[in-house]
């Protein structure tokens, strides 16, 4: 292509400009019209947090169990029962995490080490994967697990059971809630990644037959601790 054939970035925006009867390029962007809250909100901070995330997040198909401080061993105790796990992954930012450790290793599980695994081999040999959660979304039940040195990505996407803890503190009303939470925050501290889950790993085939856990955690465990500020 020859330099007077080559059609410039601005040449190619006036071409549009024209098209559309714009004789200018916008000095400013335009103002973006008011929104209204009541209507776009469908959480806030008045209501019961707690109850609501609890809810949604059963109907998405997680299987909430709602303890107090004290019973939270107990309660991860249980849900090792019922999984039968043999070999977890363990988030090193996990809230109560000594006495998490403790609590597997009584009943010999092993934890895998994940921390210099690139292939994230570790989390696809383990039964299980737990972490906490950098905040939890009361409108849809949704968890967000952020990814740092702390944190890999595979505790909560790839083994087939991942157990969440949730403080009651880590719950806020809607996603722009949270956004406001992170606003200002450098970006050499922010995540590697974020995810959003909402409910166990689903899929659908083109007749809409619906598959949970094809790609992703097949069960959702959250540990609901009401008493715990965080």
């Amino acid at each position: 292509m020859t330099e007077s054939s080559h059609t410039t970035r601005e040449q190619f925006v006036g071409s549009i400009r024209k098209a559309l009867g714009r004789s200018a390029a916008l000095k400013t962007a335009p103002t973006p019209p008011a929104v209204d809250e009541s209507l776009v909100r469908l959480a806030s901070a008045n209501d019961d947090l707690v109850g609501l995330f609890a809810e949604r997040a059963a109907q998405v198909g997680m299987k909430v169990t709602r303890c107090t401080r004290a019973q939270v061993i107990e309660q991860f105790e249980a849900v090792l029962e019922e999984i039968g796990v043999q070999r977890m992954t363990l988030a090193d930012s996990t809230p109560y995490l000594d006495e998490l450790k403790a609590a597997a290793q009584k009943r010999g599980i092993e934890l895998a080490d994940w921390h210099h695994d690139r292939s994230l081999g570790e989390h696809y040999a383990s039964e299980a994967g737990v972490c906490g959660v950098h905040a939890a979304l009361a409108e849809t039940g949704s968890l967000i697990c952020n990814s740092d040195a702390r944190n890999g990505r595979g505790h909560s996407l790839i083994p087939e059971s991942h157990i969440a803890i949730v403080r009651r503190g880590d719950i806020v009303p809607d996603l722009l809630d949270y956004f406001s939470r992170i606003k200002g925050t450098a970006p050499a501290e922010l995540p590697s990644a974020q995810a959003i889950i909402t409910g166990p790993s689903k899929t659908a085939d083109i007749e809409g037959v619906l598959i949970t856990g094809i790609h992703g955690p097949g069960r959702v465990f959250v540990l609901l601790v009401e008493d715990d500020p965080a």
